[in-house]
C-alpha cells in the first residue's frame, strides 16, 4: 500500500492571525516597556497615555462585574476582547480578516469558556464542580450545553458579521471597478470599523456577564 502526502500550504486566515497576533505582542509590549520604565512626573507619550487610560478602564469595569476576581479575569478578557477588534478590522490593511473564519472563532470561544469555567471553580472550589451536575447527575451534558450556548451563538454571530460584511465589500469591488476603493469608503467604516468594534464589545461583554453568573455572591 502507497500512502501519498500532499503538501498542505498554510491557510491565509492563519497566517492573518499569527501577524495580527504578532503585531498586538510588539505595540503592547511596547507600551508597557515604557509604562514600567517612566519615572514620576514623565509625561507619557499619546500611545502609551492612551494605553494607560484603555487598562484603566477596562480594569474598572470588570472590577464592577466580577469584584475579587478581577485580577484573574480581567487580562483574559481584555486580550479577547483586543484580539477580536484588531483582527476584525484586519482586512483594512490588506489581510484575510481571521473572524470570518470558524477555525478562529470557535477556538476564542473555547477561550472564554476556559475564562468563565476557571473563574467559577476559584471561586467556588468543588461547590461550582457539583453545579454541572445539579439536580442530578444526567443532567451534567444539559448544564454544559446551557454554559457554551451563548458563547457558541456569539461565535457563529461574529463569524456571520464579519463574512457577509466582507463578501458585500467584494461585490462592491467587482460592481464598481475604478470607482470601488471611493464608494467603498463609508462601507469600510461601517462593516469593518463599526461591526468589527461592536462585536468585540458584545463578546467582552457576554464573557463578563457570564462569568460574574459563576462567582459567590459576595465576591
Amino acid at each position: 500500500m502507497t500512502i501519498l502526502f500532499k503538501f498542505q500550504p498554510i491557510p491565509d486566515y492563519l497566517i492573518s492571525s499569527w501577524i495580527v497576533m504578532a503585531f498586538l505582542m510588539i505595540v503592547l509590549g511596547y507600551i508597557g516597556y515604557r509604562v514600567k520604565h517612566m519615572a514620576i512626573g514623565d509625561k507619557p507619550s499619546k500611545m502609551v497615555a492612551t494605553g494607560i487610560f484603555f487598562v484603566e478602564f477596562f480594569n474598572g469595569f470588570v472590577k464592577n462585574n466580577v469584584g475579587k476576581l478581577w485580577r484573574w479575569v480581567t487580562p483574559m478578557v481584555m486580550t479577547l476582547g483586543i484580539y477580536i477588534f484588531v483582527a476584525n478590522i484586519s482586512g483594512l490593511f490588506g489581510l484575510v480578516t481571521p473572524t470570518k473564519f470558524t477555525a478562529i472563532t470557535f477556538p476564542l470561544t473555547l477561550f472564554a469558556v476556559i475564562t468563565i469555567q476557571s473563574s467559577g471553580i476559584i471561586s467556588r472550589r468543588w461547590r461550582h464542580i457539583k453545579t454541572w451536575f445539579e439536580p442530578l447527575p444526567f443532567m451534567f451534558p444539559i448544564n454544559m450545553v446551557g454554559d457554551v450556548t451563548p458563547l457558541l451563538s456569539m461565535t457563529l454571530r461574529l463569524f456571520g458579521n464579519i463574512a457577509s460584511g466582507a463578501m458585500l465589500l467584494t461585490l462592491v469591488y467587482e460592481a464598481l471597478g475604478w470607482l470601488a476603493p471611493i464608494a467603498a469608503a463609508p462601507l469600510h467604516a461601517l462593516f469593518d470599523v463599526g461591526f468589527g468594534f461592536i462585536q468585540a464589545m458584545v463578546f467582552v461583554l457576554l464573557t463578563v456577564i457570564l462569568t460574574s453568573l459563576k462567582l459567590e455572591s459576595e465576591e
